[in-house]
């Protein structure tokens, strides 16, 4: 075959081509240094300090210790976040604070930036993304009650015309309030600031059941109940599905793909099973399947 000059050229330039985009595969991107256009990072930088929302009883996700440090699972994996952070603006020193929040402020807090990233046990629901962004899902649980373990309560069927406690701008809240309307079933909803008020009524029979997310009541009934162990009981069906999630600001994009990211080397190290083990195996709280399989999905590489 013969190759004019114009064909000599144009063979050069493709081996050239092919020697750039080899070279280029061949090497790691550079990761991104310094705040960008992201106004949560620029916020950061300027504070000198990322300011993470934590739930102050929502045991062993986030919570005070005895010792009153903030801790729990949901805290590790966002310190993760931290990491990515000190990273991505060059500060191995930049500061960690520590607000306590609340189911009726945990939004408005983040929505307003008073809150760089909230980690507790917030589940993710598409009608909550139009006022925040969520990072990946790394817990998986549902709406289950509480009981008196003598109680013959088995599902929420069972509490027609009864007193229910529930924590006000729950998901599990909203739950009752369907089935309520659903099956006319007559349910009292009583509020409650937290979890462990809620167990408390459960307890002095002020209340014949409390409907909170199922992993938080179990973890509860076995290590915190103020009566002998094996008093309560969780009992019911799911009702419904809530994926945990870790909230920030909606619209920063560049803020949302550090935290993507982060989540994802932790899913793909196979940190994130370190850390729930860390939490959950003393509580004889085995990882089960569809939160394994979440970690995979999730796993998205670099």
């Amino acid at each position: 075959m013969r190759l004019g000059k114009f064909g000599i050229a144009t063979m050069a330039s493709i081996a050239m081509i092919a020697r750039l985009v080899t070279a280029a595969s061949a090497e790691p991107l550079p990761v991104q240094q310094g705040p960008g256009n992201s106004v949560v990072l620029k916020r950061i930088l300027e504070r000198g300090a990322i300011n993470i929302g934590h739930r102050e009883a929502s045991v062993p996700f986030s919570y005070i210790s005895d010792e009153q440090k903030v801790e729990g699972y949901s805290i590790d994996l966002c310190m993760k976040v931290v990491d990515a952070v000190r990273q991505r603006l060059n500060k191995p020193d930049l500061k960690v604070t520590f607000t306590p929040i609340n189911v009726t402020n945990r939004i408005p807090l983040v929505a307003n930036g008073t809150i760089d990233l909230e980690c507790g046990t917030t589940s993710n629901f598409l009608t909550r993304q139009e006022q925040v962004e969520f990072s990946p899902i790394f817990y998986v649980t549902g709406t289950q009650l509480l009981v008196k373990a003598a109680s013959a309560t088995r599902e929420i069927e069972d509490l027609k015309g009864r007193r229910v406690a529930a924590l006000q701008g729950s998901s599990n809240e909203a739950a009752v309030r369907k089935l309520n309307d659903e099956k006319a079933l007559g349910v009292q909803l009583v509020y409650v600031k937290d979890l462990p008020e809620g167990a408390l009524l459960v307890e002095n029979d002020r209340v014949d059941a409390f409907v909170a997310d199922g992993v938080q009541i179990k973890v509860y009934a076995a290590t915190k109940a103020k009566k002998p162990a094996g008093s309560l009981a969780v009992v019911g069906r799911l009702l419904t599905y809530d994926p945990y999630s870790a909230m920030m600001q909606r619209g920063d994009q560049d803020f949302a793909l550090l935290v993507r990211g982060a989540f994802a080397d932790a899913f793909r190290s196979g940190e994130a099973e370190k850390t729930y083990a860390r939490w959950f195996d003393p509580l004889g709280l085995k990882i089960e399947g569809e939160l394994l399989a979440a970690f995979r999905v999730q796993a998205l590489p670099r």
